[in-house]
């Protein structure tokens, strides 16, 4: 059965938050889950979620509402991976920046509009009238769930037309399947990723492909600082610049670029016959300006 809390927010920041705002490295000082709003705190909020509740924002809601939502946490005790039967957000009025970062499961219901970025987050069809509804662009791929014009959901993957600026773009994604994004992307595109493919058509913020396990990233402009950062596997391509403190922390994985600044041990690599084939390809390089890329990692 689901039930409905109802609180009253006046953009209050970090409302069905899974991290606690990121909990495990504050351990409560900045943000403390289980201070009053209303007759609820954000760990009831949290916690009603989990068990496939429903949660009505009367108002509207600040940066960040349903960060990680649908996440079981490793950092807070879970097994990793997406939650079942998580429930829903319905905000009676708008959101701040980053509705939905690094978001995995359950459905966010907007009567208002939301402040760019958003986070993994694609509207689809909605089954509220009055609202608008937004869910997982991971769970799209999973689950090949149509999205609203001027995006297209194909068989190969997901093609993003809508302009929006998003973060966290292909957050957790397993499937092997394609995201391509018409424009450029925020920060920490493919974060935690597994597999797939994601291309930009722009430029991509900071920290992407951060904890990134498999599959690729092309970015056919260039990355902001900290590209790769803790990367495992995988490979990013950057047709210009990867940023600076590029591979910080790199434990696995190769960042492919025109220039780089790279943080120890990860260092600048000639590119070998089979590398520099698979760059013309990505790239449709004529195989002179291929020359002048190479490969940074272990």
């Amino acid at each position: 059965m689901t039930f409905l809390i109802e609180i009253e927010s006046s953009g209050e920041n970090y409302l069905c938050d899974f991290t606690f705002d990121f909990f495990w490295q504050h351990q409560g000082s900045r943000l403390d889950p289980d201070l009053a709003i209303g007759e609820s705190s954000r760990r009831k909020l949290v916690d009603a979620l989990k068990q496939g509740e429903t949660v009505r924002i009367r108002g509207d809601a600040g940066c960040a509402l349903g960060s990680s939502l649908g996440v079981d946490l490793v950092k807070l005790g879970g097994k990793g991976g997406a939650l079942p039967n998580v429930g829903c957000i319905i905000v009676d009025g708008n959101v701040g920046k980053r509705m939905g970062i690094s978001m995995l499961r359950g459905a966010i219901y907007l009567g208002g509009l939301a402040e760019e970025p958003l986070g993994n987050v694609i509207e689809v069809e909605t089954d509220r009238t009055g609202y608008r509804k937004f869910i997982s662009i991971t769970e799209v791929l999973e689950k090949n769930i149509q999205v609203l014009g001027p995006n297209i959901l194909k068989d190969s993957g997901l093609f993003i037309n809508d302009g929006l600026s998003r973060d966290t773009v292909g957050a957790r994604n397993q499937t092997e399947k394609i995201i391509r994004i018409d424009g450029s992307a925020g920060m920490s595109t493919g974060i935690l990723m597994r597999s797939g493919h994601i291309e930009i058509f722009g430029n991509a913020d900071r920290n992407t492909g951060v904890l990134m396990r498999g599959g690729r990233i092309v970015v056919r402009g260039q990355t902001g600082d900290f590209t790769g950062a803790e990367m495992l596997g995988g490979e990013i391509f950057v047709h210009g610049h990867a940023g600076s403190y590029a591979c910080a922390r790199m434990k696995g994985g190769s960042i492919y670029a025109r220039s780089c600044k790279a943080v120890p041990p990860a260092k600048e690599h000639p590119l070998n016959q089979n590398e520099l084939a698979t760059l013309i390809r990505v790239f449709e390089l004529n195989p002179i300006h291929a020359m002048i890329y190479k490969r940074w990692g272990l």
